[in-house]
């Protein structure tokens, strides 16, 4: 038998394990969000998240009870998992969400930049050509005769 200290640490653990699965959780609801998998991927991801979150849960149990499965370790990581959607779920999903959205806008920041970047030499190519242009043109006109340009008959009742 062990001591009441052990099994309460043990069962820390334990629940501290299903408050991380439910962060897991939230993470694999909001990338599911994002990417809107089809009939085909949709099993895919979920065995992916079963693979990423096993070997977590099997190094907590360990760690809380050198890998004993006894009934309080399923009853701690059921309390931490009701426990971490009473309380904390909404809000690690608003930040989840949040954080999306910062990098969507630094990625969107950052790619504009870059396109600015790469097209700058082409706007300055294109307006040393359009200045070019217009200066030869400007150069080709022919010259006026006249100083002054003449009286044209359609012109004298603006006096």
């Amino acid at each position: 038998m062990e001591p009441l200290g052990t099994q309460l640490y043990a069962f820390g653990i334990v629940l501290l394990a299903g408050v991380n699965l439910g962060i897991f959780f939230d993470l694999f609801r909001v990338i599911r969000g994002l990417v809107r998998p089809g009939i085909i991927s949709t099993p895919l991801l979920d065995l992916l998240f079963w693979a990423l979150v096993t070997p977590v849960l099997v190094l907590y149990i360990i760690l809380a009870n050198w890998g004993e499965l006894r009934g309080y370790v399923v009853i701690g990581l059921a309390l931490g998992l009701g426990f971490y959607y009473l309380l904390l779920s909404g809000l690690v999903i608003s930040f989840l969400l949040w954080l999306v959205d910062l990098i969507r806008r630094l990625l969107n920041l950052v790619i504009t930049f870059v396109v600015w970047l790469g097209s700058l030499p082409v706007r300055v190519i294109q307006e040393a050509r359009f200045h070019y242009h217009h200066r030869t043109r400007a150069r080709a006109r022919p010259r006026r005769m006249w100083r002054i340009s003449p009286k044209l008959r359609w012109r004298s009742w603006k006096r």
